[in-house]
């Protein structure tokens, strides 16, 4: 089985099921017959029902110079300084990720290049930045023993001992996250940079996510400011929004099933509606080990697990082939995706897995589905 991570891979299958197909006679806009659509169990109560979203990331002025930030998702606010940039992107994105402010002391578009051999570490004397996060934590694990799972960054070698604060009536944990690059010239002596990043680990109001935030470097002047911000932090009940089902299961299965000829021959297309988490899970398939991965993979959620999605799952012939750059890849007999079932911030889906061997998803009809 190949594992396809990213979501790009996925719109590539989506869109070859219409290309493949055609081959055979089949894109992915043709209309479905009336033998590909009965029986076909569309979400019509779902699809039915008033949208309530949840508030986006809001920044209040205080007057005083500084300002509240609150995630109405994330479950927290604190307050910051008022000139600090803020946003829910991280590092320009367009869709912010789920629950999450990203703030600086500095405009990151005019701040100075590292040096080559720093591998991107700024000099302290840039600024600070400041990050929050919503973290998954399926065990329930104290702040102490979480803060091993902790991995911020590519240059991370290590987290220090840290120590138990109080912050808004909650034992949370303070930590230290070493960063080093090393860079060895081809005429010279070993050239080492080194970071630190302060990190608050905070249990959230739910006892499965821990609040995350850190601040880059610790060598700054300004990490005091970051640390009186952290001391305002207020931890609330997460909103959850209810969006209906903008996309249903006979427009998901028409996609694979029909071409400009009619029906596919030999084609099997299933689609069981999850939440979000429950179908990143279940696009790995079945773990072994005392150690199963997070519901979303890594442990900072940057999708919102509650969102609905379809997962989906397709069998017979002409499926896109995946390989490598070593001659023909082998040919496909079934797709598994997880794809958008609402409007959500995120359109469309984010993994996928494929396989060569087989012809079906062995542990995909023994899952359930909330749309019945």
């Amino acid at each position: 089985m190949r594992l396809l991570l990213v979501a790009v891979g996925v719109a590539l299958i989506v869109s070859a099921c219409g290309e493949r197909a055609g081959q055979a006679g089949a894109p992915a806009s043709a209309s479905p017959t009336a033998s590909t659509t009965a029986a076909v169990g569309d979400c019509v109560v779902l699809g039915a029902i008033a949208p309530v979203p949840v508030p986006p990331l809001e920044l209040r002025d205080l007057g005083d110079g500084t300002r509240r930030v609150t995630s109405a998702e994330g479950g927290y606010s604190l307050v910051m300084p008022g000139d600090w940039l803020v946003s829910a992107s991280f590092a320009g994105g367009i869709e912010p990720p789920f629950a999450q402010a990203h703030s600086s002391s500095y405009d990151p578009r005019a701040a100075p290049s590292s040096r080559p051999e720093a591998g991107g570490i700024l000099p302290p004397e840039v600024g600070i930045r400041f990050d929050i996060e919503l973290w998954a934590n399926p065990s329930t694990e104290p702040a102490d023993v979480y803060a091993q799972r902790l991995t911020i960054g590519i240059h991370q070698v290590a987290v220090l001992p840290g120590s138990f604060v109080d912050l808004d009536g909650r034992r949370a944990y303070r930590t230290t996250i070493q960063d080093e690059v090393r860079f060895q010239p081809a005429a010279g002596p070993l050239i080492t940079t080194r970071q630190t990043r302060a990190v608050w680990l905070v249990p959230s109001a739910r006892a499965d996510r821990m609040l995350v935030l850190y601040a880059t470097p610790a060598e700054s002047q300004l990490l005091s400011i970051a640390e009186r911000a952290v001391s305002t932090l207020q931890v609330t009940v997460p909103a959850t929004a209810a969006l209906p089902v903008t996309k249903q299961r006979s427009e998901i299965r028409s996609q694979w099933l029909v071409g400009k000829a009619g029906p596919i021959a030999g084609r099997r297309v299933e689609a069981k509606l999850m939440t979000y988490a429950e179908s990143a899970v279940a696009v790995r398939g079945p773990q072994q080990g005392p150690n199963p991965p997070t519901p979303m993979g890594i442990l900072r959620i940057d999708r919102d697990p509650e969102e609905l999605s379809w997962l989906v799952a397709v069998s017979g012939p002409d499926l896109p082939s995946r390989g490598g750059p070593m001659g023909p890849p082998p040919t496909t007999t079934w797709i598994l995706y997880n794809a958008a079932a609402t409007v959500a911030r995120y359109s469309g889906g984010v993994g996928g897995s494929s396989a060569s061997t087989g012809t079906w998803p062995s542990h995909f009809d023994t899952l359930p589905d909330r749309c019945h």
